[in-house]
């Protein structure tokens, strides 16, 4: 949908690098329907990025490079994607103009929206239709600082890929779970799609299939780590190693009963139910939005994906303190993309964390199957 420049490819891999782990993501569309080629999952180094701006790219580069050939993946050109506070996500209104005429004035409408300057952004959009308003059009603004694309353009680069596009990973998020779903289930209800990774946390709500809000939380698995470091003075790494033991012998839903005495827990437990909230306030503005009792309004699933979703009983406590059905997403079992010749155990350990880097990947296959289809 934004930042695309669409040319033709042999092969386009989904690449979403988050601050804690690099994700590669290769999908085929073969006369079964849409397969999983080729999955790789690698660390991305530590403090590489910084308020989403890649700001050690070499390191970020070389280790994209190796997981590149250690998977076998031959792929010449990439998807990469973008999120966090800075990413500006709105829906406006402009006056009725034609797509071109918009894209020569797109800066001086979206000036009355975003305060950031307009030279240091690179802004987007994607005309919805007419307003009510008579002589208004409804549009999706897509805004982000220009130094963020251009990190990630010179990463994809300097690992030997051909940047095909940089999307906004809300966009790709709702591609992988929504639009390739195996089945038509979210497009008749409205769902909550919340990634939670290591740095923060997007809440991503779609109604009848279509994107209608998101918002950043930075508040997620570091932020749990830092907790347990805080408290015991260990080291970050010592820190994260018991975060993973404390819930390896004991669910998150089995600590809230507060049937074992976890220290490691009271010290995460308030900044986990701190998130929590934020996800229900942007619920709650989302449901503000309609008249009461509208059938719009009644947000039916969360559904987690991202690193920190993986933490044993992460659903069953959400589901507890919002009162909302919520499961981990199983991206290539409740999808229409099959795992084809990806090492299942593979998809096994990592499944929740590729759901933004399928809709990557999916991005110019989608476009290039559709464009053929005409």
């Amino acid at each position: 949908m934004v930042f695309s420049s669409l040319f033709g490819k042999d092969s386009t891999v989904g690449v979403d690098i988050g601050s804690n782990c690099i994700k590669i993501v290769e999908i085929e569309p073969t006369s079964r329907g849409w397969e999983l080629a080729n999955v790789a999952v690698g660390n991305c180094p530590r403090d590489a990025i910084k308020d989403g701006v890649i700001v050690n790219i070499l390191e970020v580069s070389n280790e994209i490079r190796s997981m590149l050939k250690d998977a076998g993946i031959k792929a010449t050109g990439a998807v990469s994607g973008i999120s966090g506070s800075q990413v500006i996500v709105r829906q406006v209104q402009f006056p009725k103009m034609s797509e071109a005429v918009l894209r020569k004035s797109i800066k001086y409408e979206a000036s009355k929206y975003i305060s950031s300057s307009m030279d240091d952004s690179v802004v987007e959009f994607e005309i919805i239709g007419d307003s009510d308003e008579p002589g208004q059009m409804n549009v999706w603004l897509v805004a982000a600082p220009r130094e963020m694309i251009e990190s990630r353009v010179s990463v994809l680069e300097s690992a030997g890929l051909e940047p095909i596009a940089i999307d906004v990973e809300a966009f790709a998020l709702i591609r992988s779970l929504v639009e390739f779903s195996a089945s038509d289930q979210y497009l008749y209800q409205t769902v909550a799609l919340v990634d939670m990774g290591a740095s923060h946390t997007d809440v991503n709500i779609v109604s009848r299939g279509q994107f209608v809000l998101t918002r950043n939380i930075p508040i997620a698995g570091d932020g749990f780590t830092n907790a347990i470091k805080s408290l015991t003075g260990a080291t970050f790494e010592e820190a994260e190693k018991m975060k993973l033991e404390m819930t390896a012998e004991h669910p998150l839903d089995q600590l809230a009963t507060g049937e074992t005495n976890n220290h490691n827990w009271k010290a995460v437990q308030p900044l986990l139910d701190e998130l929590i909230r934020e996800i229900r306030r942007s619920i709650n503005y989302y449901h503000s939005q309609f008249p009461e009792g509208s059938v719009e309004a009644f947000v039916s699933k969360v559904i987690l994906t991202g690193g920190t979703a993986q933490t044993p009983g992460m659903d069953a406590y959400i589901s507890s303190k919002l009162g909302i059905a919520t499961e981990v997403a199983d991206v290539f079992k409740d999808t229409a993309i099959s795992i084809g010749t990806a090492t299942q155990s593979v998809v096994d350990e990592h499944g929740p964390v590729l759901a933004v880097g399928s809709g990557l990947a999916l991005k110019e296959l989608a476009a290039r199957v559709e464009q053929k289809a005409a």
